[in-house]
């Protein structure tokens, strides 16, 4: 809704009539004692039906960690063979070179974060896992990804991790979304471009030339989620919209990997599982000419700093509204994560 209703028009007579600015109680108090008599009747059947759903809850959870127990197995013999290290007969020991990378880029979700110099980052990737968040009492609060490396020249980590987790008390609400932070090695950091900018014709020759780091759009920015603000804190609403909208699309990407991807991940490299018409590559994202000739990220900065094009755009493909509407992969509650401050 677009502001408040007109002063005296029959949206704000309603509004009134509805009690909006009254707390439950006393709205219900406000009631004629035949509608209460009914009110309370429905509020007795919600009570009963909040028991079955919190008894859902607990049997659905043991139901799942069931069948984890179950596929675990699988997806460690899946490992060995993408590996190479499990025998299978005729395959010679080769295993399915760069598996998980063919994964990614076959489910639009995960493509579109992809960029150039992602790719070959990413033929090191071997496994990804899911793994669940658990409360000290062992109640399921959310998940969390691993993604293993081989050695490679781009970073020292051997794993990178992305954690979700929902709030226990209130199902459905992303409390935090945290990642590994990555340790580069010395110029291979593919989430930023580094710009040199040179002294001006007439200065000094010995000055040396200016450099600073501007963030470019990364599947590794995966690693580095935006933070969900707190309860008490004051955001505009249109901040409040664009924050909203990059937790919406970042926990699509993580439900998506691991929901559909980890699963069934042999159908995504084969192309069974791709949905409705196959993934088209735009331009989006793509580096200019003078970008690859310079190589390890460093580009020279020849005009002022005011006559820069604007940062790109943070994140991969835009996130809807509503967490609801988002179309995402349901959480480990089976509901779709909403940003905590509504």
């Amino acid at each position: 809704m677009d502001g408040p209703p007109a002063p005296g028009s029959a949206l704000e007579k309603k509004f009134q009539e509805l009690g909006l600015e009254s707390t439950p109680e006393e709205f219900v108090e406000s009631l004629s004692e035949p509608v209460r008599a009914s009110v309370l009747a429905l509020q007795n059947l919600q009570t009963e039906h909040e028991t079955l759903e919190t008894q859902f809850r607990k049997e659905r959870a043991e139901l799942e960690a069931k069948y984890e127990e179950l596929y675990a197995p699988l997806y460690v013999k899946r490992t060995g063979i993408v590996a190479g290290t499990t025998p299978v007969e005729g395959a010679e020991g080769k295993g399915v070179p760069e598996f998980w990378l063919a994964v990614l880029l076959k489910c639009d979700t995960s493509a579109d974060m992809i960029k150039d110099k992602d790719v070959e980052v990413l033929t090191h990737l071997t496994n990804i896992i899911s793994t669940p968040v658990l409360t000290e009492e062992g109640a399921r609060t959310g998940f969390k990804l691993t993604f293993t490396f081989n050695d490679n020249p781009y970073f020292t980590n051997k794993t990178l991790q992305k954690t979700y987790v929902l709030s226990p008390e209130d199902e459905g609400v992303l409390e935090k979304a945290e990642g590994t932070k990555i340790e580069w090695k010395a110029g291979k950091d593919v989430t930023i471009k580094i710009m040199k900018k040179k002294p001006k014709k007439g200065g000094k020759q010995d000055h040396k030339p200016q450099i600073k780091t501007e963030k470019v759009d990364s599947f590794f920015n995966f690693f580095s989620p935006p933070d969900v603000p707190g309860e008490d804190d004051e955001i505009e609403d249109e901040q409040m919209e664009e924050l909203q909208n990059l937790i919406e699309a970042d926990y699509e990407v993580g439900a998506t990997i691991r929901e559909k991807l980890i699963p069934h991940a042999v159908r995504w490299f084969t192309g069974e599982a791709i949905e409705d018409e196959p993934f088209e590559f735009g331009n989006e994202g793509s580096y200019d000419e003078d970008d690859e000739d310079e190589g390890d990220d460093e580009h020279d900065d020849d005009d002022e700093d005011d006559d820069e094009s604007p940062p790109p755009k943070k994140g991969g493909k835009p996130g809807k509204k509503a967490v609801a509407e988002a179309g995402q992969a349901p959480g480990p509650d089976g509901q779709n994560p909403e940003c905590k401050q509504q």
